[in-house]
């Protein structure tokens, strides 16, 4: 009786730890697409903000992103990008969302980027002032949970 119970216990352990090296497996996963997708979008964006008038930067400037799945979830590929810039105005904010969704898609057609079930390959999802710091939150729409997100992020921009 001890031995079957024994042979139970290890079975379980044997289980718990194989449930763990896969958990561990997705995550690393996960993670690996969301820096290929943060990777992407960088490149995108450094390319989309050099052409946008109302935003003065070097040419060797390079501007980085931090994810925004920590809230929206993980599987989320949406990245945040803050740019400090005196001078702009919030009445500026639709035109500089407009044409940097315009440069979006044209790096996104000039470099052939795969679209996820027809929807564009970016997507400017939010862009605000707080500080002088020009944030912009850009999606690349690679599975349904973002194009989900970005659902979401246009009815709560209705609601206001």
């Amino acid at each position: 009786m001890l031995k079957i119970f024994l042979i139970l216990v290890l079975i379980l352990i044997i289980g718990f730890v194989l449930v763990i090296i896969k958990k561990q497996k997705q995550r690393k996963a996960l993670l690996l697409l969301q820096k290929e997708s943060q990777k992407i979008t960088n490149q995108a964006f450094n390319f989309a903000i050099q052409h946008i008038d109302e935003i003065k930067l070097d040419d060797s400037t390079k501007v980085s992103s931090e994810f925004v799945s920590n809230v929206w979830g993980n599987r989320v590929t949406a990245f945040e990008y803050s740019i400090d810039v005196p001078g702009i105005e919030t009445t500026e904010l639709n035109l500089i969302k407009n044409e940097l969704q315009q440069q979006l898609d044209i790096y996104a057609k000039s470099h052939q980027l795969k679209q996820y079930e027809q929807h564009p390959v970016f997507i400017v999802s939010d862009i605000w002032i707080f500080a002088n710091v020009l944030h912009i939150d850009v999606s690349h729409i690679t599975n349904q949970v973002t194009w989900a997100y970005i659902q979401d992020i246009e009815k709560s921009d209705r609601t206001k």
